[in-house]
């Protein structure tokens, strides 16, 4: 049996585990709340640029799409950008994208040679490093950035793609797709398709822009914002269901923790019982042996 007081520091100890984690849930909440009220904003920015685009596309000839360096087809190594946390405690959040990786690449370990890594998250970082068979393109960076850190991060990517140093940009995170059910989503960055217009239906008819300078200027501009919006919508994603999966972490953690201090609350006081008992035993016996003595 255990001592008492044993008991007493184990349930002191477990009471302190249940603030931290109670703490870390409401953190996680006041955090999920704000990045889905960013992410509905930068939603309705990208849809907007994004019909702008699209109607835009329709005005150009495909063969003019495929001199546009946006649009060429090339070969060579692909990226692959890998959106993690910064810190764990956030249940299957990593884990399910380092799955998806080894997954993807266990294959074929020709593969490796032609594609490249970069992390968004320390988690993704350590992951790379300690798998020495991906090759790591850039250091890692906090996925915690403004604005404009993220058209810097975009600015130097099309630098790269036209200079030739890779051919596809990919782009790995983790999707909310339910309240509770989490989706890896592996979605082309760079080149754009160009089917990527001819699915979007619209008459010729209703589209009545007058382009000024040239069209090609105009895609030029156009398009490094609509890869920004697009990249931060994804990272602002990635982020919702790295708060939710902390959240029902931390959640479940604190249940756990609560169960374990109920059990170790009945020990203490079966514990502390069976002392009370053995004393009075003792006290009583004390007591009969100085009677039979008189």
């Amino acid at each position: 049996m255990s001592n008492p007081k044993e008991i007493k520091k184990r349930i002191l100890s477990i009471e302190s585990v249940i603030k931290t984690t109670e703490a870390m849930k409401m953190i996680s909440i006041v955090k999920l709340r704000k990045t889905k009220d960013l992410l509905t904003k930068s939603r309705i920015y990208l849809d907007h640029i994004e019909v702008i685009l699209l109607d835009l596309l329709f005005t150009v000839h495909k063969k003019d799409l495929e001199k546009n360096q946006f649009f060429s087809r090339k070969k060579g190594k692909k990226l692959f950008i890998v959106f993690t946390s910064d810190r764990g405690l956030c249940g299957s959040f990593n884990s399910l994208i380092f799955e998806k990786i080894n997954f993807f690449f266990q294959k074929e370990e020709a593969l490796h040679k032609e594609c490249l890594f970069l992390s968004i998250g320390k988690k993704g970082f350590d992951f790379l490093c300690k798998n020495k068979k991906y090759n790591i393109y850039k250091n890692w960076i906090g996925n915690d950035f403004s604005n404009r850190e993220i058209q810097f991060l975009v600015s130097e990517l099309i630098l790269d793609f036209f200079k030739k140093n890779f051919s596809e940009i990919y782009l790995i995170y983790n999707c909310l797709k339910q309240s509770l059910f989490q989706e890896i989503v592996v979605d082309k960055f760079l080149p754009i398709p160009i089917t990527y217009a001819v699915n979007f239906k619209k008459n010729m008819s209703e589209i009545s822009y007058i382009l000024e300078p040239t069209k090609k200027k105009i895609l030029n501009f156009l398009i490094p914002k609509f890869l920004n919006s697009k990249l931060l919508k994804i990272l602002l994603e990635s982020t919702i269901a790295e708060h939710t999966a902390r959240m029902i972490s931390m959640h479940k953690a604190t249940e756990n923790a609560s169960d374990i201090k109920h059990d170790l609350i009945l020990n203490y006081n079966k514990e502390r019982q069976t002392t009370i008992t053995k004393e009075i035993l003792e006290i009583i016996s004390g007591l009969e042996s100085l009677n039979k003595k008189k």
